[in-house]
């Protein structure tokens, strides 16, 4: 994810994941096409061969509606290009989206846009399922942002070693999806982490440490396969990572992760212009990982562009920023991650509007993905709502 997070905060990112990638290219790594290693039934970590999950088979047209539910329920409003208030999801529906995607974190403190404990994902899967939309589930396993420069472990696991870290992903992811099964709202896709270039739950899962990182992530994968009954009947696991915009850096960090057992159904990139390059990089980036993992889908699970001039002082962005930039930025985005191999993309941040109501960030400076969501100060769809069709 990308929020508006301090300047200071966003700056060191791209010094981290180039760290973090060049040490994953150091080590050899081959990648048999057709098979992919896994963690074996205990949360051991240990790689076992297994066969895939079923992956989707449409094109999927996602949004990320993780802040819509609070939006709402503080007292925000969202509007269709008519003006017409509706409910956020239904608009989800009736602008074409198949898929939405939320985020779940661990005993978060409901600042910051963090407010997706359990009970609120298991309150938007319900309403996303009962609109026929098929669900996302992005688990961050923090209570904190998770992305290249933040991964950091909740209150209640601290301190933990990595074979109890692993005991403990692993009871709580199968608590969660067994919860979301028994409310007949099973996820169709779970992410294992979210932006995970650098690992997760660190400092124990550092990449740095790969074989630890990998028992982590595998834990939690294991986890979503025995809460629901087999690989079978289990939902697709994404891996997902901020690419870099360098084909081979992105290449390299899945082929160091597969060759040291880790789990890995569908690839799943962010790509921000402002940070990852422009869509020669991106259509290369997209077209190497189905080049070397043909067996995986590939899918942009961020992206997003400015409606409103950016708050953080972006130059050098490759569309204008105003609606009618924000919705050429997606209409000109499909067809390159359509021709390069990919299955489809979420926009992030859609919802993230009229944050006055309902965002409490007292320590942010700005507050920059406000000018990247699908609706204005007002509430209303900007022009890009339907800039995915």
């Amino acid at each position: 994810m990308n929020t508006g997070f301090p300047r200071s905060a966003r700056l060191g990112l791209m010094g981290l994941l180039t760290l973090a990638l060049g040490a994953c290219a150091a080590e050899p790594a081959s990648v048999e096409p057709g098979s992919v290693e896994s963690a074996s039934a205990e949360p051991s970590g240990a790689p076992a061969l297994r066969s895939q999950a079923t992956l989707p088979s449409e094109w999927i047209k996602g949004i990320d509606v993780s802040e819509a539910r609070g939006a709402e329920a503080a007292g925000a409003t969202f509007k269709d290009r008519n003006g017409v208030v509706k409910p956020a999801l239904q608009l989800v529906k009736d602008h074409q989206y198949n898929w939405v995607r939320v985020r779940l974190m661990v005993d978060p403190d409901g600042k910051y846009g963090l407010l997706q404990d359990l009970p609120y994902v298991k309150a938007v899967m319900k309403d996303a399922k009962g609109r026929g939309l098929k669900v996302l589930l992005d688990l961050h396993y923090s209570h904190w942002w998770a992305d290249p420069g933040n991964q950091w472990t909740p209150a209640r696991w601290a301190g933990q070693d990595v074979t109890a870290l692993s005991s403990s992903v692993y009871a709580y992811t199968k608590d969660v999806i067994s919860q979301l099964r028994a409310q007949g709202t099973a996820p169709d896709m779970v992410q294992i982490g979210n932006e995970i270039n650098g690992g997760l739950l660190w400092e124990a899962g550092r990449i740095a440490n790969m074989a630890n990182f990998v028992k982590l992530s595998n834990a939690g994968a294991t986890a979503v396969r025995d809460a629901s009954g087999g690989n079978a009947s289990m939902p697709p696991i994404m891996m997902h990572i901020a690419k870099t915009g360098d084909a081979a850096q992105t290449v390299a960090w899945y082929r160091a992760f597969i060759a040291a057992g880790g789990w890995v159904d569908v690839i799943g990139l962010s790509y921000y212009p402002m940070w990852h390059g422009d869509f020669a990089n991106l259509s290369s980036t997209v077209a190497a990982l189905r080049s070397n993992f043909s067996w995986a889908k590939v899918y942009l699970a961020e992206t997003a562009s400015y409606w409103e001039t950016n708050q953080v002082g972006y130059s050098g962005l490759p569309y204008p920023q105003t609606q009618q930039g924000q919705s050429d930025y997606l209409r000109a985005l499909t067809p390159v991650v359509r021709n390069a191999g990919g299955s489809g993309i979420f926009y992030w941040g859609a919802f993230w509007s009229q944050s006055t109501r309902w965002l409490n960030a007292p320590g942010w400076t700005d507050d920059d993905a406000s000018r990247r969501s699908l609706f204005d100060d007002q509430g209303r769809a900007t022009l890009a709502i339907d800039g995915l069709n």
